[in-house]
């Protein structure tokens, strides 16, 4: 979801913190450096989100980081012998080692970490989102309808001087605000089809749509959506042209949350995205098992919380052992209203759907001074099984 381009707020503290996790059995993540920002609107280039030990055969460790250095390959500190690891890209197509650039956003898996080196098995190098982008303001990006915040460390690659009308991001999802954190950014090349990864807010599979924030996508055959596709999940979109409507054509939807392989034990942090009761959610788009764990803050697990994670993957479920969680933070928007309808009693705000209700709070008007470009500040939170953020808090500008 939407959140203000404030990279100093407590929110990006905290989202930059918890991508800090550490290996279990001895294994060290602190050769990574890049665990937070430099200075205002910097993006951070190294996010190590989910290392384990154990597991069977060669691979023995999970990290998925930017690329901070290429000869020798080095992905979020952890220098990688690349003599044996399959290379591939977002679509499975085969990728060359030179054809890495520092700021790219890699997966790994990897034999055991020892001295801060590993062997990697496969490596995958995907970007964000990829599409036709205008700048909201000089930090931040929108890409079909995607906040990009772009900071001084975000590495600029070719052709991405000034503002490019088509863009590839590399970054870190926060799929909860609705944004992404850029490590690298440069012209679409001709050869990528626009693409979007985020957090599914509404599946239609009778008449084949979904959406992400603001962007909803169509397929032309409703089987292109994945029976185990649903809202809350983390999904990778790949697009085709834009339909008349708005709306983009859907050529391949696939779920495409970050998890660590089956057989380690993990540690995640992130956030609710998916919540049947207090045993069975999804944190950042991972399954979790809580049927066994021991919780902490259970009146505070629910939709949008913090929450980490202790426990194993077993057949791509987080077995949890223990389980800590937080209240959501309110989510901040501010801007003008592009279209508003008093009947249903919602309205638009930089291309995402705003509901208010009696328990509404209005400061400087109330609901009857809201129209079409009228600047307004919002606090909002996710409404469970709808697509719109109700408003908690509006106040008129």
């Amino acid at each position: 979801m939407p959140h203000p381009n404030r990279p100093s707020s407590p929110l990006e503290a905290a989202l930059l913190r918890r991508h800090w996790l550490a290996l279990a059995a001895g294994a060290s993540l602190s050769a990574c450096g890049g665990g937070g920002t430099t200075d205002e609107g910097a993006a951070p280039t190294s996010h190590p989100l989910g290392v384990a030990t154990g597991g069977t055969g060669r691979v023995r460790s999970f990290l998925s980081a930017a690329v901070t250095a290429t000869t020798p390959l080095v992905v979020g500190g952890i220098t990688l012998d690349t003599r044996n690891a399959v290379l591939t890209d977002g679509d499975d197509a085969p990728l060359r080692e030179q054809q890495l650039a520092p700021g790219m956003t890699a997966r790994v898996l990897a034999g055991s970490i020892v001295g801060g080196t590993a062997p990697a098995v496969t490596i995958t190098v995907d970007t964000q989102v990829a599409g036709p982008a205008s700048w909201l303001d000089s930090r931040t990006l929108l890409v079909f309808g995607q906040r990009v915040s772009v900071g001084s460390s975000t590495v600029r690659g070719p052709g991405a001087a000034g503002a490019p009308p088509d863009v590839q991001v590399w970054g870190q999802l926060d799929p909860v605000a609705g944004r992404i954190l850029a490590t690298r950014l440069s012209a679409r090349a001709a050869n990528t089809a626009p693409m979007l990864r985020g957090l599914l807010t509404a599946v239609d599979r009778s008449t084949g749509w979904l959406q992400i924030g603001p962007l909803v996508a169509r397929a032309t055959n409703p089987s292109a959506i994945p029976a185990g596709l649903a809202e809350g999940a983390v999904a990778r979109l790949t697009l085709g042209a834009p339909l008349p409507d708005g709306s983009w054509e859907l050529i391949e939807a696939r779920d495409d949350a970050l998890r660590p392989p089956d057989g380690v034990q993990a540690e995640l942090e992130g956030h609710v995205t998916q919540f049947s009761n207090a045993r069975q959610f999804s944190l950042d788009g991972v399954p979790v098992d809580a049927s066994r764990a021991q919780i902490e803050g259970l009146a505070q697990l629910q939709l949008g919380a913090a929450v980490e994670v202790h426990g194993s993957m077993r057949q791509g479920v987080l077995v949890a052992t223990e389980v800590s969680a937080q209240a959501a933070e309110p989510l901040e928007l501010a801007g003008s209203i592009s279209a508003l309808d008093a009947g249903s009693q919602t309205f638009l705000l930089h291309g995402w759907q705003l509901r208010w209700d009696a328990t509404t709070r209005f400061s400087n008007g109330n609901s009857a001074g809201l129209r079409v470009g009228r600047q307004v500040a919002v606090r909002a939170r996710r409404k469970p099984g709808s697509a719109a953020l109700l408003a908690t808090q509006i106040s008129l500008g």
